[in-house]
């Protein structure tokens, strides 16, 4: 829980949770586990404990006069889910000491990721990072999984996690862009045929500033060149994963959101967010409901284009309300049209799996990440596109 993290040196804000880095969050769970040890003087309350909180063992106790879990168990005085925590964990360890016992011979352990860390005083965007190591924004967002949003903490120093041996490129890549655009300027790799005005067209900026950045004299570009983009804040190219889904989706406002905090939150800009819905600054008072379209890839675009265009006539305002059937943990509703597949969005929240997800919208863990660039690791904040069975 967020009070007891913070108890033990982990920080929780709107970019970083480090309840989601599983070495920070073993180290603090191990050091809750002795505590807890030194209260109760027994594992096995120390790990019901940890469940449940100690108030509830220890008033477990005291009503009792046992300091024995398994008394405590069969008295039924504790929480049906901490009754099965306990013995969840001991099975969980005699099989992992006894594979052989159990068929698991053939289950291959996971290995720790190699990785450089690099401390930052400013906030970076992780595309921008992944163009100057030559990552993917995946590969970045599994090494980093503290990160709730696709940039770093725009406060304060944060230890980033890049591939192994890259840190030298990194730096002198990163070297080239001022600090304080590092949230908004790209690296480009030129691809045959392009240009300087091409290039620019794309990223939304003029060819004089990609000329001046980069001090070209106006020749010919060479292919697999790489040029410093200087984007302006608030705007994407259509190469910059700001191409947006013809869809709606409506947002209902939290107490504390701002036009800028939503804008990150969904990937979009602020900009975009302000035109979409007639807004001005950065205050949503009075405003129960956002519109807005979510950012796709390049391959769900062309797929949406191709969709499109073999449609002799579409509908001009989208009718039906896509609903998850069993949960109300979605705080994002779809607006899809009827002909089409029913789509939602779901915005991830902390604890929840692959597994829990897909079994809340009757669906399953192999199509939820096929509709999702076959992502690998859920992070708290995550909007995941969910297409419904008919």
């Amino acid at each position: 829980m967020g009070s007891r993290a913070r108890g033990y040196g982990l920080s929780h804000s709107m970019y970083v949770d480090d309840r989601q880095d599983p070495e920070k969050s073993t180290r603090a769970a191990a050091r809750h586990l002795k505590d807890l040890y030194n209260q109760f003087g027994d594992w096995y309350l120390a790990m019901a404990a940890y469940n449940s909180g100690p108030g509830t063992v220890q008033a477990a106790v005291k009503r009792t006069g046992y300091a024995d879990f398994w008394e405590l168990y069969n008295r039924n005085v504790l929480p049906k889910e901490t009754k099965n925590y306990v013995p969840i964990i001991l099975a969980v360890t005699i099989m992992a000491k006894n594979p052989s016992q159990y068929g698991l011979d053939d289950v291959a352990m996971e290995h720790r990721a190699d990785y450089d860390t690099v401390t930052i005083n400013y906030p970076v965007d992780l595309r921008l990072v992944a163009d100057c190591v030559g990552a993917t924004v995946s590969e970045l967002q599994d090494l980093n999984p503290s990160l709730l949003r696709l940039s770093t903490p725009r406060t304060g120093a944060f230890q980033l996690h890049i591939p192994a041996g890259s840190k030298n490129e990194y730096e002198s890549a990163i070297a080239a862009i001022p600090p304080e655009m590092r949230l908004w300027w790209r690296y480009h790799q030129v691809h045959a045929g392009e240009t300087v005005v091409s290039i620019a067209h794309s990223y939304h900026t003029t060819a004089k500033q990609i000329e001046e950045a980069n001090h070209l004299d106006g020749g010919e570009l060479e292919a697999e060149a790489r040029l410093v983009i200087p984007v302006a804040p608030g705007k994407h190219g259509s190469n910059d994963a700001a191409t947006y889904a013809r869809r709606i989706t409506r947002y209902k406002v939290r107490r504390g959101d701002t036009v800028q905090s939503v804008a990150d939150n969904f990937g979009v800009s602020a900009q975009q967010l302000r035109r979409w819905n007639g807004l001005r600054g950065d205050s949503l008072h009075g405003r129960r409901v956002l519109a807005l379209h979510l950012p796709i890839s390049p391959s769900a675009r062309d797929t949406e284009v191709a969709s499109s265009r073999a449609k002799v006539k579409r509908p001009k305002t989208e009718t039906a309300t896509a609903k998850p059937p069993t949960t109300k943990s979605s705080e994002v509703e779809s607006v899809i049209s009827k002909s089409e597949t029913p789509v939602v969005h779901h915005k991830v929240r902390s604890g929840e799996t692959f597994y829990s997800i897909a079994n809340a919208y009757r669906t399953t863990v192999a199509a939820l990440k096929r509709d999702n660039r076959n992502i690998a690791v859920l992070h708290p904040g995550m909007i995941l596109r969910i297409q419904l069975a008919r």
